[in-house]
């Protein structure tokens, strides 16, 4: 059944939400805050419906032609319908609303304006290719395991889809179909190399024969076929590192990874978002006692240390953490130290040591931080800095370390991810 409604606005996750004459609300992708639309209903919810767009009847004047020809079949962009600055104000009153909806106290004029992408397009270095059994190449449908087969991204940087061409253009996909369900293509910043990540099936434990990964290097300058269980950890100069330059603030350093570290897929943003959390975050004339949670491979401990910190690092990640310990050695520093542990459980036996942080920073996985929120004030720090890729699990950790005497000083939407609904964001809390 068709149905015409009225868009009021764009919720978390992407959605447009409007009302039917009846007050039943109603989600619909592909849409604009004061759009007039033609859906179909497409799933009922207690409460709500869920729909598909037909037309639209009035557009916003936000509203643009999406340039690249997969949008609407591929999971991965639902925002390209409008132009970049309606993008950033969409992600500033969502993350406004995320708080508001937990009863937040916000600053005046919080959260401030979403830092914007250096680049709207051409920013991914990593991309991950799932390989169905036909032999297509691509990314998932939206909310279906379906490949949509592509042989470009307009979120890649331009090495990666030269890689991408190549492996559309040979028959490799249907080669390797039965033995890999997926392919990682990772651009590497500071030497402009692209590495092709094999990825096992689960039921091919053992790697690809070595005469086969000798055929595909005419594709990728690194082809690393991994195996489905491995402890392995290179050393720093091993054939698997990826590395970036940064130069900010007096400081000029090099961070490097490899394919099992998490790192910002948006490396130029990244360089943003670094210097911004520098900015809020500056240790003070003496030395100061940071704690970093999910520390990763060093991305925030590294120039926080280089600016005269003393920097615990703590990160689940054994692979991450190697990279850190190798990070903070290539950059001469004897001022931090790096944890490989559960964060939660770190936590709570730096809480029953009488740990004392001046400041601490985290940067969690979508899930946040959970109920380890609430412990972080008993390590007494002077500021706490959130950075979070999920509105939603931000405000639940700010609301668990707001009730013991922190408020919300600042708080900024940045744009790592242009052309979807992902939001990541950056807020400083500060001791009554």
């Amino acid at each position: 059944m068709e149905q015409t409604l009225t868009i009021k606005k764009v919720i978390a996750g992407g959605k447009g939400l409007g009302l039917l004459a009846n007050g039943m609300v109603v989600m619909v992708g592909g849409v604009l805050p004061g759009e007039t639309v033609t859906v179909r209903e497409t799933k009922t919810h207690r409460g709500f419906q869920e729909a598909s767009l037909v037309r639209v009847e009035q557009a916003a004047p936000e509203r643009i032609e999406p340039p690249c020809p997969y949008y609407g079949r591929c999971g991965g962009c639902n925002l390209q319908h409008a132009n970049y600055p309606a993008q950033l104000l969409l992600k500033r009153q969502i993350l406004r609303e995320s708080l508001e909806r937990m009863h937040l106290p916000l600053p005046p004029d919080e959260p401030g304006p979403t830092l914007a992408s250096p680049l709207p397009f051409a920013y991914r270095s990593r991309l991950r290719l799932h390989l169905d059994q036909d032999g297509r190449l691509g990314f998932h449908e939206h909310a279906s395991n379906r490949v949509v087969p592509i042989e470009r991204c307009l979120l890649a940087v331009d090495p990666i889809n030269r890689v991408l061409g190549r492996l559309a253009e040979s028959d490799w996909p249907r080669r390797l179909a039965d033995r890999i369900a997926a392919m990682e293509l990772i651009h590497s910043p500071a030497d402009n190399r692209v590495a092709l990540v094999l990825q096992p099936s689960s039921g091919h434990r053992r790697p690809l024969p070595p005469d086969q990964v000798e055929a595909m290097r005419p594709l990728a300058d690194l082809v690393l076929p991994v195996r489905a269980t491995s402890g392995h950890v290179p050393d720093i100069d091993g054939p698997c590192t990826f590395s970036q330059e940064f130069a900010f603030h007096g400081l000029s350093y090099r961070l490097s990874w490899d394919h099992r570290c998490f790192f910002q897929v948006n490396c130029q943003q990244n360089y943003q978002l670094v210097a911004l959390a520098l900015d809020l975050f500056s240790p003070q004339s003496r030395p100061i006692a940071a704690l970093d949670l999910f520390c990763g491979m060093g991305n925030f401990s590294i120039p926080l240390a280089l600016s005269g910190a003393t920097v615990t690092g703590v990160e689940h990640n054994r692979s991450s953490i190697h990279w850190a310990q190798a990070n903070s050695r290539a950059n001469g520093l004897t001022t931090a130290r790096f944890l490989a542990a559960d964060v939660e459980h770190q936590v709570n036996a730096l809480v029953a040591d009488k740990a004392r942080f001046d400041c601490i920073l985290l940067d969690p996985p979508r899930q946040g931080l959970g109920k380890a929120a609430a412990l972080l004030p008993l390590l007494a720090p002077d500021h706490i800095l959130s950075i979070s890729c999920d509105p939603a699990t931000l405000a639940r950790d700010l609301a668990l370390i707001g009730k013991s005497g922190y408020r919300l000083h600042r708080l900024v939407p940045v744009d790592m991810f242009p052309q979807t609904h992902h939001i990541e964001s950056v807020a400083l809390l500060e001791r009554n």
